[in-house]
């Protein structure tokens, strides 16, 4: 008899994790679509919706650790920046090296140097291209 529950046990886990398997991959693409990335700003993207392109290489820069759309955390809100009205060409500089002086209510801000430029271009390429609430 335990033999028999020990075969029923390891039949269940087969199955279970043949049924896991099944549900969470495999799938093969549906177009045929080129693979890279495209940035693009959907026409009902919400405030705080961020380009799946560009909230990648937000997070693996660690800038989403300080930096939000459009709260204050740590540092200003992208839509704060953005209303500077800085160039793409001035916030990657100022990425690579921060002016504290231009921000005297946050902490300063880090040098972020291991980010390639190329990817730098494209943060902001997105900044500048935020709508900026015009109350201030």
């Amino acid at each position: 008899m335990n033999s028999k529950s020990t075969y029923f046990y390891h039949a269940f886990l087969s199955i279970l994790f043949a049924a896991v398997m099944v549900s969470c991959g495999g799938e093969t693409p549906q177009s045929s679509a080129p693979s890279y990335p495209v940035m693009k700003k959907p026409a009902t993207a919400k405030k705080s919706d961020i380009p799946s392109e560009v909230k990648s290489l937000l997070a693996k820069s660690t800038c989403l650790g300080c930096h939000k759309v459009d709260k204050k955390l740590i540092g200003p809100s992208y839509q704060d920046i953005a209303a500077r009205g800085y160039s793409e060409e001035e916030i990657v500089a100022l990425i690579k090296q921060p002016v504290p002086e231009n921000w005297p209510d946050y902490p300063p801000m880090a040098p972020i140097t291991w980010v390639a430029d190329e990817d730098l271009a494209t943060i902001a390429t997105w900044i500048t291209s935020l709508e900026v609430d015009e109350q201030e």
